[in-house]
C-alpha cells in the first residue's frame, strides 16, 4: 500500500477517532457544573475519598464480563441486545436531563419528557437500524455523560487506582486469557452498542461482514474500532483534577483545576497516539494501559508544573 492511501486508510480515520476521543472528555468537563448541581454520585460519597471504592467496580465489571461471555456461549445474542440496548436507553435520560433543564429552563417538565422520547428513539434506532453512526452518536453522548458523572464521583486518589487497575485488567484481557477479544468480536457480530466505530473506506456498513480482530493483516479491517471502555476511563481522571483542585486563575485567567484537566488531556492524547501507531500493525491492543498512563503522567506532570508541590490532592479516608 502506497504511502498516500495508508494516510487515507489509516491514518485519517484514526486522526478522527483521536478527535472523537478528546471530545469526550472536552464534553464532559463543560458538564461538570449541571452534573454538580444536581448531586450525580455513582459511589455515594466515599467514593470521592476512599480508594477501595474503584477496586469494587473493577470486581463488578469483571463478574459482568463473564456473564456477558457466558451469554454469547449459550447463544442468547438477542438477550444480550436488549440488555445492552436497556442500559443505554435508560442511562440516556439520566445523562440528558440536566443538559435540557440548563438549555430549556422555561419549559417545566418538557425537558423530561424530551429526555423520555430520546431513550425510547434510542432504544428503537439500535434495534432496527444499528448502523455505526447510530451506534457512534449515543455512543459519543454516553461517553461524555459518564466520563463526567464518573469524574464528579470519585477523589483523584480513587480515580488514580481505578485507572491503573483498569490499565492492568485490560492488559490481562487482551494479551494473556484474551477474553476482551472474544467479547469485541462477539459485540461487533452483533451490532453490539459497546464500541465506537470510524471506517476506513467509503460505504463502510456495520451490517456487512467483519475480518476478526485477532487478524495480523489491519488492512482487511474496514473500520477503527475503540470501545466505549476506553473513551471513558482515561476522562474520568481528567474529570476529577477540574472537580476536585483548586480553581484559583493562575495562568492567563485559566484556573488551577482546569490546567491541570489540560494536562491529562495531553497525556492521554499522547497515550492515544502511541496506541494507533501500535494498532497500525494490525493487532489489536490493549488500549487503557497506553491511555491510563499518558494520563496519569499527564497529571503528575501538570500538577506539579501548576502547584509546585508533590501533593497531588489526595485525600485518603479508609
Amino acid at each position: 500500500m502506497t504511502e498516500p492511501a495508508r494516510y487515507l486508510s489509516f491514518y485519517l480515520p484514526a486522526s478522527v477517532t483521536a478527535a472523537l476521543f478528546a471530545l469526550v472528555q472536552i464534553v464532559a468537563l463543560f458538564l461538570v457544573p449541571q452534573y454538580e448541581y444536581f448531586g450525580y454520585q455513582a459511589f455515594g460519597p466515599q467514593g470521592e475519598t476512599n480508594p477501595l471504592i474503584p477496586l469494587l467496580y473493577i470486581a463488578f465489571l469483571i463478574v459482568f464480563t463473564f456473564f456477558l461471555i457466558w451469554i454469547f456461549k449459550m447463544n442468547k445474542g438477542n438477550l444480550l441486545r436488549v440488555i445492552f440496548i436497556f442500559i443505554m436507553s435508560i442511562s440516556a435520560v439520566y445523562v440528558l436531563f440536566p443538559v435540557f433543564i440548563l438549555l430549556l429552563p422555561s419549559l417545566p417538565y418538557f425537558d423530561f419528557y424530551l429526555s423520555v422520547g430520546i431513550m425510547v428513539a434510542i432504544a428503537i434506532a439500535l434495534w432496527l437500524y444499528p448502523e455505526w453512526y447510530v451506534v457512534d452518536t449515543w455512543g459519543f453522548i454516553m461517553a461524555a455523560g459518564i466520563t463526567a458523572i464518573f469524574g464528579i464521583s470519585l477523589g483523584i486518589l480513587p480515580s488514580f487506582v481505578l485507572l491503573a487497575a483498569m490499565a492492568l485488567y485490560d492488559f490481562i484481557a487482551v494479551y494473556r486469557t484474551k477474553h476482551m477479544i472474544s467479547l469485541a468480536e462477539g459485540a461487533m457480530d452483533l451490532n453490539l452498542p459497546i464500541m465506537m466505530m470510524v471506517p476506513r473506506k467509503i460505504g463502510f456498513s456495520n451490517f456487512s461482514k467483519k475480518a476478526p480482530l485477532a487478524s495480523n493483516e489491519s488492512e482487511q479491517r474496514e473500520a477503527l474500532y475503540i470501545g466505549l471502555g476506553d473513551m471513558i476511563i482515561p476522562g474520568v481522571l481528567t474529570v476529577s483534577a477540574y472537580a476536585n483542585l483548586p480553581s484559583a486563575p493562575i495562568l492567563s485567567g485559566l484556573g488551577g483545576d482546569i490546567l491541570v484537566a489540560l494536562g491529562c488531556l495531553a497525556g492521554a492524547i499522547a497515550g492515544f497516539v502511541l496506541l494507533m501507531n501500535l494498532t497500525a500493525k494490525g493487532r489489536p491492543q490493549a488500549g487503557l494501559p497506553l491511555l491510563n498512563t499518558g494520563t496519569i503522567i499527564g497529571f503528575l506532570v501538570s500538577y506539579i508544573l501548576v502547584f509546585h508541590n508533590l501533593g497531588f490532592g489526595f485525600i485518603l479516608s479508609l
